[in-house]
């Protein structure tokens, strides 16, 4: 076991050493879409997943800023006469549009994991990702509102985003790792992974390619309590090119009957952005999840009020149980 780890270790640090990366998306519920955070989550549940989300800012305010995603992710080998699936694969694709479609970026993106086991249950186990993205970014001049706010490629307004430049498509990769544990009482998960956005420097003088490094973390755990009802915490820490920042909180799993199904309540906190309340619901094989933001004062004392409402929903592809813990995080 220990060879089969150095040699793994090896191939995805080698293939990782020769590409890039790429970028994840932004959102209230990292801890409902894993696999868009790291590669090396895709394909280990009991069962195939399907995930998706949709996030909206600044809503009542035209169409100015909205996000949604779409992934569907499984393991190879999942047979009912060998449980045991060492390979995970996953398909992602995300949409970001601006006031209205002005400005459009687009990612599909495909993850290949490794996993390893370390005891004959299964229980526990470590596994690597590697991804490969391509991204492609659109602008429609003719929506601006000032014909000075776009000249040959450039956007001169006082944005944050990358504009449009002579190369609107990128193939970039990424990598990470997880450990993973889970009983019939608990779920454990911890993990990293890195990126290398190939963003476009954006400047009258020039329009160039620019690489940055992105690196986030996560830690996700749940606990059955006495009566039946359950605990969760998730926190996770990102730095990005525009903003570096932790995101934390937990939530009450509240049972609904006897079938494990489930409703949550919890809130989380990005620091010095928002407190995020959220409402959650496990039903069979679907989860849903609700969040709004409630923004810091420094955010909110202009005229233009953020109103952020995220919603998610997964739902799990078969029909498999497991005696472990049946989580929200899995």
């Amino acid at each position: 076991m220990k060879k089969n780890l150095i040699y793994t270790v090896f191939i995805f640090s080698s293939l990782y050493a020769t590409i890039g990366h790429t970028q994840t998306p932004y959102n209230s519920q990292g801890f409902m879409s894993t696999q868009y955070f790291n590669p090396a989550a895709v394909g280990f549940g009991i069962n195939n997943r399907f995930q998706s989300f949709f996030r909206t800012q600044y809503a009542g305010v035209g169409d100015p800023f909205y996000t949604a995603g779409a992934a569907v992710d499984f393991g190879f080998f999942k047979i009912d006469e060998s449980p045991n699936n060492s390979f995970g694969y996953g398909i992602q694709a995300v949409s970001e549009r601006v006031l209205n479609g002005i400005l459009q970026t687009n990612s599909i993106s495909n993850s290949l994991s490794y996993r390893i086991f370390f005891n004959k249950k299964q229980s526990s186990y470590f596994a690597l990702g590697i991804g490969y993205s391509i991204l492609t970014r659109t602008l429609d001049a003719s929506l601006l509102s000032f014909g000075d706010q776009y000249n040959s490629g450039r956007l001169f307004n006082s944005s944050s985003l990358e504009a449009i430049s002579k190369y609107p498509t990128k193939y970039t990769t990424n990598a990470g790792f997880m450990y993973g544990y889970q009983s019939e009482k608990s779920f454990f998960q911890i993990g990293a992974s890195e990126f290398l956005l190939n963003r476009t420097t954006n400047t009258i003088i020039t329009n160039e390619p620019n690489q940055n490094y992105q690196f986030s973390a996560l830690l996700n755990v749940e606990y059955q309590l006495e009566d039946e009802k359950t605990i969760l915490f998730h926190a996770d820490y990102q730095n990005r090119l525009e903003k570096e920042y932790f995101y934390a909180g937990a939530a009450v799993g509240v049972p609904l009957n006897k079938e494990m199904n489930r409703a949550y309540f919890g809130c989380f906190y990005r620091n010095k952005d928002a407190v995020i309340p959220y409402v959650g619901l496990m039903y069979n094989r679907y989860k849903i999840g609700l969040t709004y933001d409630i923004y810091s004062n420094s955010l909110t004392s202009s005229n233009l009020r953020p109103q952020t409402i995220e919603f998610s929903l997964s739902t799990s592809l078969g029909r498999k149980f497991s005696e472990n813990l049946k989580s929200l995080f899995d």
